[in-house]
C-alpha cells in the first residue's frame, strides 16, 4: 500500500493547479519539442522521492524485454505507450525488427473487426444508460472538479458536457482513456499500438488480442463492478487536468523514453494526491489498478501463453503493466519463463554489466 509522506503532499502541492475547459488542447499546446523533465513539474526533491519508492519495486524500469520459454522458444515484450506524437511513434531500430520478424503480434486488443456481424455488435454497444437507470454522476461521491473535466472532455470529443447524465459509466470511462492531444491527428496516424500493430500487418504476423475489444466496458457494465468503474472515472478525471496534459506532457515523454515505466506512474499519482488526498487517492488507485492492471495482466498471460510456447511472439502492452509484483514480467517469470531487459539507447540502465542487446 502506499504510504503518503508528508513532504511527497508538500510537493504535489507546490505543483500549479488550473481548471479550465478543454479549450486549453490547442495544436501548440500539445506539441512536444523535446522530451526532458522539467523540473518545475518534476522537482529533484520529488524526483528522489519517488525513485526511492519503486526501487524497490520488481523491474522498475524498461521498455523491452526477451522472453524465453522453458523448452528455448524466444518471443518479446513492449511496454507502449498511447500516444500518436511522433516522438513516441519513433520505435527503437531493434524494436521495429522484432515486430518484422514475429510470427504473432500480440496486443491488448484487436480493433479491427473479424466479420460484418462483428462491426454490427461494436455500433450496438451500450452507449445510453437505460431509461429507468437512477444512477447520477454528480451524486456518486465523485470531486466537482473532477466532473467538470470530466465534462470538459466529453465535450471535446464532441458529446457534449451535460451527455454525462444519460451516457453509460463504461462508455464515459472508454472515452476518458483516450488522449486530448491525439484528438489531431485521430484517423489520420495511428497510436504506438497501432502502428505496432500495422508493422506486424506488413510483416506478415498473424493479430492476437490478448482480451476481446469490448471487455473493458463489459466488464464494467456489471452492476457488481461500478464501483471499479468509479474508481476509474476518479482517476482518469484528475489525470485529464489541464497541467497535466500540457505542461507534465515532455515530463512524461521523458520518463517514457528513459524507461522509468514504474516512476512514471507513480509520478502520475501525485496528481491524484493533490486532488483527492493521500488516503483517498490510494483508494481509487489500488482498486482501479486491480482490474486495469493486475486482473487483465493475468488475462493477457493466460491469452498468449500458447503461442508464448511456440515463441515468435511480439507482444505489445501498455508500459504501466510491467513493472511490480503482478506486473507481467513477473507474472511471466513465475510462469517458468526467463525475461531479461533489452537496454535501449537513451534509457537509465540498470542492467549488469556486459549485457548486450538480442
Amino acid at each position: 500500500m502506499y504510504v503518503l509522506k508528508p513532504l511527497l503532499f508538500a510537493l504535489a502541492l507546490l505543483v500549479p493547479a488550473t481548471v479550465q475547459a478543454q479549450a486549453w488542447a490547442t495544436r501548440e499546446a500539445c506539441t512536444v519539442t523535446t522530451a526532458e523533465i522539467d523540473p518545475l513539474y518534476l522537482p529533484s526533491k520529488l524526483l528522489t522521492i519517488l525513485q526511492d519508492k519503486v526501487t524497490k519495486l520488481p523491474n522498475p524500469r524498461g521498455r523491452f524485454w526477451r522472453i524465453q520459454s522453458p523448452d528455448g522458444a524466444i518471443s518479446h515484450l513492449w511496454g507502449s505507450m498511447r500516444s500518436n506524437d511522433p516522438l513516441i511513434l519513433d520505435l527503437p531500430v531493434i524494436v521495429q525488427k522484432r515486430i518484422a520478424g514475429a510470427q504473432v503480434v500480440a496486443l491488448e486488443f484487436d480493433p479491427v473487426s473479424q466479420s460484418r456481424e462483428a462491426i454490427n455488435e461494436h455500433q450496438k454497444r451500450e452507449i445510453f444508460r437505460s431509461t429507468t437507470s437512477t444512477f447520477n454522476l454528480d451524486n456518486s461521491g465523485l470531486k466537482p472538479v473532477v466532473l467538470y473535466w470530466i465534462r470538459s472532455r466529453l465535450d471535446g470529443l464532441g458529446w457534449g458536457g451535460d451527455t454525462v447524465d444519460f451516457l453509460s459509466l463504461p462508455f464515459i470511462v472508454e472515452n476518458l482513456l483516450s488522449d486530448p492531444c491525439d484528438d489531431f491527428a485521430s484517423g489520420a496516424l495511428p497510436d504506438q499500438n497501432g502502428m505496432i500493430q500495422t508493422l506486424g500487418l506488413i510483416g506478415g504476423a498473424s493479430i492476437l488480442g490478448l482480451e476481446p475489444p469490448n471487455a473493458l466496458t463489459d466488464y464494467l457494465k456489471v452492476p457488481q463492478n461500478r464501483d471499479t468503474a468509479l474508481s476509474i472515472l476518479a482517476v482518469y478525471g484528475a489525470y485529464r487536468t489541464p497541467k497535466n496534459n500540457y505542461a507534465n506532457r515532455p515530463t512524461s515523454f521523458a520518463l517514457y523514453l528513459q524507461g522509468e515505466t514504474a516512476l512514471e506512474r507513480e509520478w502520475q499519482k501525485v496528481d491524484l494526491i493533490r486532488n483527492y488526498g493521500g488516503e483517498l487517492a490510494e483508494f481509487h488507485s489500488q482498486r482501479a489498478e486491480n482490474y486495469l492492471l493486475d486482473q487483465r495482466n493475468k488475462t493477457f498471460l493466460q491469452t498468449a501463453l500458447p503461442d508464448l510456447q511456440k515463441g515468435g511472439v511480439f507482444m505489445a502492452i501498455g508500459s504501466f503493466h510491467l513493472p511490480g509484483e503482478q506486473g507481467m514480467i513477473e507474472l511471466l517469470r513465475q510462469a517458468g519463463y526467463t525475461v531479461s531487459r533489452i537496454p535501449l539507447p537513451g534509457e537509465t540502465p540498470d542492467a549488469p554489466a556486459g549485457e548486450t542487446q538480442k
